[in-house]
């Protein structure tokens, strides 16, 4: 099977410059990579056209954030979509043939999550999975999983054919896994899968991403969840905004941007985009876990890498 290894980038040279070695070496023969560039101004044009000219890249004038994968995706010709960052790769040189031999073996397995090392945090695991798993004795078909890490994730090009590509920057795994799942594709997580993640210093607006992560949230809710819920949800996560914005120091004139925006886009994705998830699938797309125990296992996974795990 054909792997496509897909890359939107912007101001990342270095980063992006070991990324593209790190996937040359896997030892999978037949594959590709793709990288969408948002508009670099930092000699990563370049450094492309000098040192990886066989790769398949496109220059971008403008910054169309996380939407430019669907570029990628349609200039690719792989079976297999690989999902990924330009500071993120695999830690097995062999990770896509054992990637290709699952998606060979189990036609109903339509996307593989792996797992998140954050290198530069003492590669230390995200704890990105709500459920507790044995991650040594794996079962041959991995766990159900309902969202997957944008770090590292092989996706089935007949999934992208049915339910379209990704919406802009934050939680767009989500929301693709949700469709996907709506849609009867399967999700699997595969512990043994490891993508090691940079999390590259570069190009991060600390209060940019806020505003974009909480907006995103909030329609999300109340894009695909029963009302109550999504009404709920939409309070309880602006207050944990709140204490967020505290703890990150965001400027106030960032606060208000995104409380006003997040009340916003509650009346833009209920007027445009509800399509609430049907009840016989709501537990698939969020395996039991509510916005509360989301977040404390997100707050418990920060704390722990930062904090208990410091050396």
């Amino acid at each position: 099977m054909k792997i496509s290894v897909i890359i939107v980038t912007r101001n990342r040279r270095p980063d992006l410059k070991s990324t593209l070695l790190n996937y040359e070496q896997q030892t999978h023969e037949d594959k590709e990579i793709i990288v969408v560039d948002n508009g670099s101004d930092d000699g990563t044009r370049e450094m492309m056209g000098s040192e990886f000219p066989h790769i398949d890249y496109t220059w971008l004038p403008d910054n169309f954030d996380i939407r430019s994968l669907n570029i990628a995706v349609f200039r690719s010709s792989g079976d297999i979509i690989w999902r990924t960052d330009d500071d993120s790769y695999p830690e097995d040189k062999d990770a896509f043939k054992k990637i290709s031999s699952i998606f060979e073996e189990n036609d109903d397995i339509d996307i593989i999550c792996s797992e998140d090392i954050e290198v530069r945090d003492r590669y230390q695991i995200w704890e990105w999975y709500p459920l507790k798993v044995d991650k040594i004795n794996i079962p041959p078909k991995g766990y159900q999983a309902h969202i997957f890490p944008g770090t590292g994730a092989g996706i089935r090009r007949r999934v992208f054919d049915k339910i379209g590509g990704f919406w802009e920057f934050g939680f767009e795994e989500l929301d693709f896994c949700t469709r996907a799942i709506v849609a009867g594709f399967g999700v699997r997580y595969f512990p043994n899968i490891r993508t090691l993640h940079f999390a590259s210093g570069f190009n991060r607006i600390p209060d940019d991403r806020w505003v974009k992560l909480y907006k995103q949230m909030i329609r999300y809710q109340w894009k695909y969840m029963p009302f109550h819920l999504a009404f709920g949800r939409m309070l309880f996560y602006m207050f944990i905004a709140s204490i967020e914005a505290v703890y990150k120091k965001i400027r106030p004139a960032a606060y208000f941007e995104g409380m006003f925006g997040m009340i916003s886009v509650s009346f833009m994705a209920y007027r445009n985009e509800r399509n609430v998830v049907p009840a016989d699938k709501m537990y698939d797309v969020s395996l039991g876990t509510g916005a509360f125990k989301s977040q404390v296992l997100y707050f418990k996974s920060v704390f722990t890498r930062k904090f208990l795990n410091k050396k």
